[in-house]
C-alpha cells in the first residue's frame, strides 16, 4: 500500500508506479482503509490500461481481508501467517497469476521449518479465506487453488488432559508472576487470547461475570467463580488489563522479524501478558517438569475434559468453553484408561459360577 495523507489536506493520497508509469492523486477518503481500497482498484485499472478487470495483488488481498478480521482475537496468528505468505510469494503478485504448484511449494517449505502439520494447515486456512475473500469481492483470483490437495494429513487423538500429578509438577515450575495467568487459563477452560484481552472494564464484581471476545469476534458474558474472582482479585492494577508480568530485564523499543513493533521495557515494572512474554517461561516449565506433548492450549483441553468428567452435561461444557456447536465439546467426551476401567468393574457385578473341575475322578 502507498497512501499517505498531506499536511494541508484532510484527505489520503496515493502514489505508486507500474511499468515506469507514476500513478498519483487524491483518494477523496478521510479513512485509510476506505483509501486503500481506493488505491488497489487504481491499481487494477493501471495494470490492464483503464479496463475493468478487477485483478488484485496479493498485498491488497491481504489488505482487504484485514479489513474483515483485523480486529478479531485471533488477528495476530493470522498476520503471521499472511506475513510468511507475501514473504514467500511476493507483495506485488497478483492473486491470478499464483499457482498451486507455488502454494505446494510454500507448504512444503513451512513444514521444513518444523511446524506441526496442524499448524501448518492453519496457515492454509487463513491463505483460502483470502483468496475466497477477494473473489466475493469479484475481484479476478484466476483459478481458484484446490486447497483440499494442499492440507495435510494430522492424525487424528483425543485431547492431551493434564493428569493431577503433572499439574502438580508443572505449576511449581512456573515463574511467579505468570503464575496466575496460567491457573485462571486452566480454571476457566478460556483460549489463551481471551485471557490475554481480559481488561478490568470487562469484569462485573456484583453479576461475578466477565465479558470476552471469542474466537469469531462474537462477544459473550461468561460466569466467574469464587476462585476465578480471587484471581483477579489478587492481580496488580497497572494499566487496563487483568493480567501483567514483570520485565525480568530493560531492553530498547524494537521491530521484530515479522515486523511487528516492541515498545521500550524497564527491569522490574509490569506490563500487559503478551504470547511472547509466555513462551519461553513456559517451555522452560514443560521441561523442568518432565511434562511432555503439551501446550499451552491443552489447559483448555483438560478443563472441558474435566468438566465432562465431573458432571456429564454436555451443554454445561459447551457453554463454559463458548463452543458454538457442540459436535467441538464431544471431542472432550473421550474415555481415559481408568474410566474403561472402572465401566469394566462396575459392569462386571454379577457372579459367574466356578468352572467344574474336569480332571477330577467321578464318583
Amino acid at each position: 500500500m502507498s497512501v499517505y495523507k498531506p499536511k494541508k489536506s484532510p484527505y489520503y493520497h496515493f502514489d505508486f508506479t507500474w511499468q515506469t508509469n507514476r500513478y498519483y492523486g487524491s483518494t477523496g477518503c478521510k479513512l485509510k482503509r476506505d483509501a486503500e481500497r481506493y488505491e488497489a482498484r487504481e491499481r487494477t485499472k493501471a495494470i490492464h490500461g483503464g479496463g475493468n478487470a478487477a485483478v488484485i495483488l496479493l498485498d491488497d488481498a491481504c489488505g482487504l481481508y484485514e479489513d474483515k478480521v483485523g480486529d478479531l482475537p485471533s488477528w495476530a496468528d493470522t498476520e503471521r501467517a499472511i506475513k510468511h505468505l507475501i514473504a514467500a510469494i511476493g507483495a506485488a503478485m497478483p492473486l491470478r497469476d499464483i499457482k498451486q504448484l507455488d502454494l505446494m511449494h510454500l507448504v512444503a517449505k513451512r513444514r521444513g521449518t518444523g511446524l506441526a502439520n496442524a499448524s501448518v494447515n492453519r496457515e492454509i486456512d487463513v491463505w483460502r479465506a483470502i483468496w475466497r475473500h477477494a473473489a466475493d469481492a469479484e475481484f479476478d483470483i484466476g483459478r481458484m487453488p484446490n486447497w483440499g490437495k494442499l492440507v495435510l494429513k494430522v492424525a487424528e487423538k483425543a485431547p492431551r488432559e493434564l493428569s493431577d500429578a503433572e499439574e502438580v509438577s508443572l505449576f511449581s515450575e512456573i515463574r511467579e508472576d505468570l503464575y496466575a495467568f496460567c491457573e485462571f487459563a486452566l480454571k476457566t477452560g478460556w483460549r489463551k487470547s481471551e485471557v490475554l484481552g481480559l481488561r478490568w472494564s470487562d469484569i462485573d464484581l456484583g453479576a461475578r461475570t466477565a465479558v470476552t471476545k471469542i474466537k469469531g469476534g462474537d462477544v459473550v458474558r461468561r460466569p466467574l467463580t469464587q476462585d476465578m474472582l480471587v484471581i483477579i482479585a489478587n492481580q496488580p492494577k497497572a494499566g487496563p488489563y487483568v493480567f501483567t508480568y514483570v520485565a525480568q530485564r530493560t531492553k530498547p523499543a524494537f521491530t521484530d522479524k515479522l515486523g511487528r513493533k516492541h515498545p521500550a521495557r524497564m527491569k522490574g515494572q509490569r506490563y500487559p501478558m503478551t504470547d511472547m512474554v509466555l513462551r519461553r517461561p513456559w517451555a522452560a516449565a514443560l521441561k523442568n517438569a518432565d511434562v511432555t506433548e503439551f501446550r499451552f492450549h491443552d489447559l483448555r483441553h483438560t478443563r472441558g475434559t474435566r468438566i465432562l468428567r465431573t458432571t456429564g452435561n454436555l451443554k454445561a461444557a459447551q457453554r463454559a468453553l463458548a463452543h458454538r456447536s457442540i459436535k467441538t465439546t464431544l471431542r472432550y467426551a473421550h474415555a481415559t484408561d481408568d474410566d474403561i476401567r472402572h465401566a469394566l468393574e462396575v459392569s462386571d457385578s454379577r457372579t459367574i459360577p466356578e468352572a467344574p473341575n474336569r480332571n477330577a475322578k467321578k464318583a
